[in-house]
């Protein structure tokens, strides 16, 4: 009686080409892979979450290092907010699994063929200055383990899912506007903006809880910016003028924040503006309820997302006008008449209002004058925001 085959060894899963690799993700053979890669990512200090009935939900059967009460995480690490193996389970991927470093602490484990831009990407992020940028708010970079000259793996901390009840309010716009601005500088353009890109330093439990917003008030609460996977770079020799994207790669991503950049014949599109219209739909889906307490927020929102490029907020722009939007209508005010948040009802639909159905918000006629004042006193507007 023959004995049960096992894992194939790791020469046979990873051979210098790529072929039988291409060959288990046609299949989506994950346990193949990841079974006998295990021997040599414990060689490099990295023990793999161990498999479980459960297919693609795996655990990890470490006490978590950081929890928020007895030893919060200094970047770049979260807490756990559970010390429950159920509550900290990792749904892996054909190409993302989940380990434990050397010191115990969670990491997250890619893998990317030498050939993708997404591990180009990373480089440059890993790279200094963009590593010890303040304003680099992209997942951290721990390590880039080659394998082979064919195959990387990238080693990132994990991170948490963003609740959607969290990034709410006028601290995430900040946050918002720091993304783009960090893409601009490093000359990426994400091209998937949304929440599910956005990471949180806190993981492993509950996701819509009180915990959360107790977190996020405490002010150790940090976002970033994940997911290259369809990104693109340009080349810090090019000119602004070269940094451009076929018409055709506008439908890649997120759907429900497309702006139509490229939906009138257009061959080309300025990517730049087209990822701050996104993230411009992010934000009304996540702070557009706000509009009747801060009225001058809707053309701010409108400013992101308008059809008209030429008159499309930069992300600078967005930035320099944020101080004078809270001034006239603060967080504090903001947050004393939006204590509904926790029980208000989620939208339903991606955008609140469709592009092919709206310029600008409905705002009432003896509030229009006022929002022009103020934002045209602001000598950054080169728009009116007449109705």
């Amino acid at each position: 009686m023959g004995s049960e085959k096992g894992p194939v060894s790791l020469s046979t899963i990873l051979p210098i080409n790529l072929s039988t690799l291409c060959k288990l993700a046609e299949t989506n053979d994950m346990v193949s892979l990841w079974d006998s890669l295990e021997p040599w990512f414990r060689s490099k200090g990295y023990i793999l979450y161990p498999r479980s009935s459960s297919g693609n939900v795996i655990y990890p059967s470490n006490e978590p290092v950081y929890t928020l009460n007895e030893s919060p995480a200094k970047f770049p690490f979260a807490h756990s907010e559970s010390r429950n193996p159920e509550d900290r389970s990792f749904f892996a991927l054909f190409g993302l699994f989940a380990a434990v470093n050397v010191q115990r602490r969670d990491i997250v484990i890619k893998l990317l063929p030498h050939d993708y831009p997404e591990l180009a990407i990373f480089k440059r992020l890993v790279s200094e200055p963009q590593c010890s940028d303040p304003l680099n708010l992209t997942i951290p970079v721990l390590d880039i383990l080659t394998y082979s000259d064919e195959i990387s793996f990238v080693i990132m901390p994990r991170w948490g899912d963003t609740p959607s009840v969290l990034f709410d309010g006028f601290d995430c716009l900040e946050t918002a506007f720091e993304f783009a601005l960090c893409m601009l500088k490093n000359l990426i353009v994400h091209r998937d903006i949304k929440l599910n890109n956005i990471l949180i330093n806190s993981y492993g439990g509950r996701r819509y809880n009180s915990h959360y917003h107790s977190f996020f008030a405490s002010k150790k609460a940090r976002f970033v910016l994940c997911d290259f996977s369809i990104s693109m770079m340009f080349s810090s020799d090019t000119l602004p003028a070269e940094r451009v994207c076929p018409a055709s790669a506008s439908e890649d991503g997120y759907f429900d924040f497309h702006p139509p950049d490229a939906a009138n014949g257009e061959t080309i599109y300025d990517p730049f503006a087209y990822d701050v219209a996104c993230l411009g739909g992010l934000l009304c889906e996540s702070i557009g309820y706000m509009t009747p307490l801060a009225p001058p927020l809707a053309p701010f929102l409108d400013g992101m997302i308008t059809p008209d490029i030429s008159t499309r907020y930069t992300a600078a722009e967005a930035l320099e006008l944020l101080p004078l939007l809270e001034r006239t209508y603060g967080k504090a005010m903001i947050g004393e008449n939006c204590s509904f948040l926790m029980t208000r009802p989620f939208s339903s639909s991606g955008m609140l209002l469709r592009w092919s159905s709206r310029v600008g918000y409905a705002i009432a006629p003896s509030l229009q004058m006022q929002i022009f004042v103020m934002y045209n006193s602001s000598g950054l507007l080169k728009r009116s925001f007449m109705m």
